[in-house]
């Protein structure tokens, strides 16, 4: 009877397990790079955020203007609690101190400014530019606008006594604002408007003072001089300032004016 012969497991070597180890840590490495060269056009394609885009166009207005290196630009950085919102406009930059080292940055659109801390190379700062950057506010400017008193109702004739003069500050208020208590005469209001809401051009048209069909008084001549008044028939719906058409209806003659008031026209 053959006697079965068992094999023994061989123990593996230290220079068996070294040379193993290596592999697999050379497979590893390998495996780290290719996942790394996969990943790098996703993080390549990674939008740079508003702040880093406002640094970077520091940066450029820097070299641009003081004919300097950008490696020789160093900015200070940004405050952590400063908010930088993308702008829609490019960036307005100035110098509005005597020293370079202070650049104020603009946007129209969200209107914001603020000032960068800027300092190069080989140049003497004024001052240290490693103090973080603070939102420094604008100069004030003020002006009497035109507010609500009451509340304005859409198709509401306009007085004097409807709205009131008050000053604001001129940074948050659209250029379209009324400022004169006489834009609003012989105006009606188109929306409703809350008190103390500042009236826009467009929140107001002229009324109709002309209906056609009505007798409309008319005068030809200067209010201070001589004069000459007659009743006529309006052609056509008038606002205030504009040229309507008129006829006199005992002579049968057609006639031009233009709205003054409630039922009155100048004549031409």
């Amino acid at each position: 009877m053959n006697a079965v012969k068992t094999s023994t497991p061989m123990k593996p070597s230290k220079q068996m397990l070294c040379r193993l180890l290596d592999q697999v840590t050379i497979r590893g490495l390998w495996l780290g790079a290719v996942f790394c060269l996969s990943s790098w056009p996703a993080l390549a394609a990674a939008p740079a955020t508003p702040a880093a885009a406002l640094q970077k166009a520091v940066v450029s207005w820097v070299v641009q203007t003081q004919s300097v290196e950008a490696e020789s630009v160093l900015l200070a950085p940004l405050d952590p609690r400063l908010q930088v919102k993308a702008c829609t406009s490019p960036l307005a930059m100035d110098l509005p101190f005597a020293s370079p080292d202070t650049i104020r940055v603009r946007c129209a659109e969200p209107a914001w400014q603020l000032y960068v801390r800027v300092s190069v190379t080989g140049r003497v700062a004024a001052t240290a530019a490693t103090a973080p950057a603070k939102v420094e506010p604008a100069p004030v400017e003020k002006r009497q606008v035109l507010v609500a008193a009451v509340p304005l109702q859409r198709g509401m004739s306009l007085t004097a006594a409807h709205v009131r003069l008050v000053e604001v500050d001129t940074s948050s208020m659209p250029v379209n604002v009324l400022e004169q208590v006489s834009q609003v005469l012989h105006a009606e209001v188109v929306r409703d408007v809350r008190p103390d809401t500042p009236l826009r051009s467009q929140d107001i048209r002229p009324t109709v003072l002309v209906k056609r069909g009505q007798m409309v008084l008319m005068s030809i001549g200067q209010a201070q001089g001589f004069q000459i008044s007659a009743r006529v028939e309006a052609q056509q719906d008038g606002r205030y300032g504009e040229q309507i058409k008129l006829k006199n209806r005992d002579s049968g003659r057609m006639l031009t004016g233009l709205v003054k008031g409630p039922n009155q026209v100048q004549g031409l």
